[in-house]
């Protein structure tokens, strides 16, 4: 197996709530929460069950299997021994959801294949099932995954060049995060990346716009090596529940008021938020998972507000949701400074309004020339910056979404 000159393993980890449980391995047996499946085992799947299925369809399918109600707090425990046991091997650990993680494989001398064998070894001897890809970027080790998935495979290595190794391979292998991209290759008749990567970059833009652009960048080979290190995370999470009316008005009384809380902690803490996650709850279980990566870590409280009522303003219209929670990961990094920019007869979102405060503090080579000559500039800068300071707060950020679903 070889494993030298990759970076990124992409892991997807299953059987930490039958684990918990001591659930046996010789007949079928789930695991349900709130009336619906979390996990089966192999033989309960060979007969057809699967996850989110209600208990009703699962006596229908299985009327042998083993129902077992979900320990949450137990499951929690065995994911955090497993996690903290990657953490410790891996260079950087990266949650994407509950059951999937990025590790930054680097360092080891032989490239990580002992390490692998022994991760694989612990987390049998857990209960864990582990399905692996490995290659030399983040976007390129999930499809790597997927297709070990698709297999039935352990592990699944895509080497370098990209441009080969994906070429063959189809599609809809791409993580969820680019679905829409799928689907508008696939009405175009497009099925693979090497067909992908064969057509023309304008046209790709045209067609299927910068979200496109950066799959077809994949197919050509580019693919991005950092894995962020948020396991384990710095973070803080509030919740609660909406009231049966819910209007606007007082649904932005309360973001407004949990700015205020985080800006109070962010000052406290002297770091600044670099991710935040709202996770909506709808009638029947439903949730949906809204996520923004910021480009810059955020400690201003109208930031923070604008951040989380841009994640509500994305959120599925119908039905009304009756539960929120809201999570957030702090910067490992020092809390950002924010310039305060002084009264300007510009307008002070304005980048000479910033020129001239840079110019005053750090003296004329802090500067570009140019720009006084570029006006363009100036509409660039508010697209991406408040009016009051340089902090990132509306845009250039990584925006990410799910429809609804019965899964966390």
């Amino acid at each position: 197996m070889h494993m030298k000159g990759l970076n990124t393993l992409c892991i997807r980890a299953s059987g930490f709530a039958l684990s918990a449980l001591q659930a046996p391995q010789g007949r079928p047996a789930v695991v349900l929460h709130e009336g619906r499946v979390v996990e089966a085992n192999a033989r309960a799947q060979s007969f057809g069950v699967s996850r989110f299925m209600p208990q009703s369809a699962v006596g229908a399918v299985c009327p042998h299997a083993l129902c077992l109600q979900e320990d949450v707090i137990a499951t929690q425990q065995l994911y955090e021994q497993w996690m903290q046991r990657c953490s410790r091997l891996a260079l950087a650990t990266e949650p994407i959801d509950s059951h999937t993680v990025l590790l930054d494989w680097r360092g080891f001398e032989d490239g990580g294949r002992q390490a692998w064998r022994t991760l694989c070894s612990e987390s049998q001897r857990m209960g864990v099932t582990l399905t692996a890809g490995f290659s030399a970027g983040r976007v390129s080790a999930q499809v790597a995954m997927r297709a070990a998935e698709r297999k039935g495979l352990r592990l699944k290595i895509l080497k370098p060049p990209l441009l080969l190794s994906l070429w063959s391979l189809p599609l809809q292998l791409l993580p969820a995060d680019y679905e829409g991209v799928v689907q508008r290759c696939l009405r175009i008749g497009w099925t693979s990346f090497g067909t992908l990567a064969s057509q023309p970059i304008e046209q790709v833009r045209t067609l299927l716009g910068e979200d496109g652009l950066s799959v077809w960048y994949l197919a050509q080979g580019y693919d991005s090596p950092h894995v962020r290190a948020l396991y384990p995370p710095p973070r803080w999470q509030t919740g609660g529940e909406f009231a049966d009316t819910i209007t606007e008005e007082a649904v932005q009384a309360l973001w407004k008021r949990v700015a205020r809380e985080l800006a109070a902690k962010a000052s406290q803490c002297g770091q600044g938020i670099a991710e935040i996650r709202l996770t909506l709850t709808h009638e029947g279980s439903k949730r949906q998972n809204l996520h923004r990566s910021l480009p810059a870590p955020l400690c201003d409280e109208r930031a923070i507000y604008a951040q989380i009522n841009r994640l509500w303003q994305m959120r599925a219209p119908f039905p009304p949701p009756v539960r929120w929670q809201l999570r957030v990961v702090w910067s490992t990094a020092s809390r950002p400074i924010q310039f305060d920019l002084e009264s300007s007869a510009a307008h002070r979102g304005d980048l000479q309004a910033a020129l001239a405060y840079l110019r005053r503090r750090f003296g004329e080579e802090a500067c570009f020339p140019l720009a006084h000559l570029e006006t363009s500039w100036n509409e660039r800068m508010r697209r991406y910056y408040e009016a009051c300071n340089l902090s990132a707060y509306s845009s250039g950020a990584d925006e990410r979404w799910t429809p609804l679903s019965h899964q966390v």
